[in-house]
């Protein structure tokens, strides 16, 4: 199964993954902006994601890995499709939308500023509105099913598998 959580910077896409892959047996949790860091960036950054986590997943599932939650911001519904189709998933795929109001998720990246060594708060203002205008601006889910993450981690990671056991059973 691969689970995959699109969002704006400072939604909680890494502290919900890590949630996630703590429930699920056999997880591998991959942090797409860790797999795409590199200096200089690549020159297509995206083709590089894509194809790193395919190499990373290939890898842990010779290691008896089943399960990847995967976490970055992706602008397109061709570039989710795309990397299903690098992955060869398809109904084993599951595309989230982490949605809160844009002001809730403001707050998040403030209150965090201040843990972080760097200070990039008005870069991470700009990025989070940019980035909020393109997930809102489909007409619903060709970039995930949306999913509202204003509780808790753990009460959102049970939520979200309860979603899941409940579509596996639906099919």
């Amino acid at each position: 199964m691969i689970i995959v959580l699109n969002g704006p910077l400072g939604i909680g896409k890494s502290t919900l993954a890590e949630a996630l892959s703590e429930r699920i047996e056999m997880c591998v949790s991959l942090d797409g902006d860790y797999l795409v860091a590199a200096n200089p960036p690549a020159e297509n950054e995206l083709e590089h994601l894509h194809s790193t986590i395919a190499l990373v997943v290939d890898h842990h599932k010779k290691f008896g890995y089943r399960n990847f939650v995967i976490n970055h911001f992706w602008r397109s519904a061709e570039d989710l499709d795309e990397l299903r189709s690098r992955l060869h998933a398809d109904s084993d795929f599951h595309c989230f939308r982490l949605t809160l109001p844009l002001d809730e998720i403001v707050r998040r990246i403030e209150r965090r500023a201040g843990a972080r060594a760097l200070d990039e708060i008005e870069f991470e203002r700009a990025t989070v509105v940019e980035e909020y205008e393109i997930l809102n601006a489909g007409s619903g889910s060709e970039l995930g099913e949306p999913f509202d993450v204003s509780a808790a981690p753990d009460e959102l990671a049970e939520r979200l598998l309860k979603r899941l056991c409940a579509d596996a059973t639906a099919r």
